[in-house]
């Protein structure tokens, strides 16, 4: 198995690199790969358990700890011979400074054996475990987890905003009605007391205008 590499990009769409992709000196012994789901509870009256609600997929998340070590320990020799706090550096370019062109920080690809990962920094972690006579650190274990990140582009290329199978945010409009909401998405205007209680709205009545209104799938 090859090096695990991070290439940082200018543009959400993955095409434009900001810096050359990166090797880690050390692959990482473990690689955690986080993937979840979003539901809305609709609390029945009575009901012990509430129905839960699909509303949408969570960002995957991708967590993995690296090595920078310079006291020739490392089976490489040209990194080895490199200062750790240049490594740390090179690594905080692609993952945490800003990128003037993107006008934030970069988005972030990393490859590893069979792993692609498409995303941006959630947290970086960086501990210094050994320094020389000279104050000088040695060796840094760093803890990165990552969020994903997917263009709208790609987004709507997978979902249509239209489509029956994607729960959205609707913003009520003046003299719009709940009833009138439900038959427009859904053709069904009796399933507005479903949509309130997924809402935990009182009722389904008065609602004022730019109420942010949770319009999950449901079905006749």
């Amino acid at each position: 198995m090859g090096k695990m590499t991070v290439t940082a990009y200018q543009d959400e769409n993955f095409s434009k690199k900001s810096k050359t992709a990166m090797e880690l000196p050390v692959n990482p012994e473990k690689v955690k790969l986080t993937k979840g789901i979003h539901y809305a509870e609709d609390k029945r009256l009575g009901s012990l358990n509430g129905t839960n609600t699909y509303v949408r997929y969570r960002p995957e998340t991708l967590r993995f700890e690296c090595l920078f070590d310079a006291t020739n320990a490392m089976d490489d020799e040209e990194v080895a011979k490199q200062p750790v706090h240049d490594l740390v550096d090179a690594l905080e370019e692609r993952l945490y400074d800003y990128n003037t062109e993107a006008h934030r920080p970069s988005y972030v690809k990393v490859e590893y054996g069979d792993i692609t990962f498409f995303g941006q920094l959630k947290t970086l972690e960086t501990d210094y475990t050994l320094f020389g006579p000279d104050g000088i650190p040695l060796r840094a274990e760093l803890r990165v987890t990552l969020t994903g990140y997917c263009s709208q582009q790609e987004e709507k290329s997978r979902f249509s905003k239209h489509s029956p199978d994607v729960s959205r945010l609707v913003t009520l409009k003046e003299g719009q009605t709940l009833a009138a909401l439900c038959n427009e998405i859904y053709g069904d205007p009796l399933l507005v007391g479903q949509v309130a209680r997924i809402n935990n709205l009182n009722g389904y009545r008065n609602i004022p205008a730019g109420t942010k209104i949770l319009m999950p799938m449901l079905k006749k």
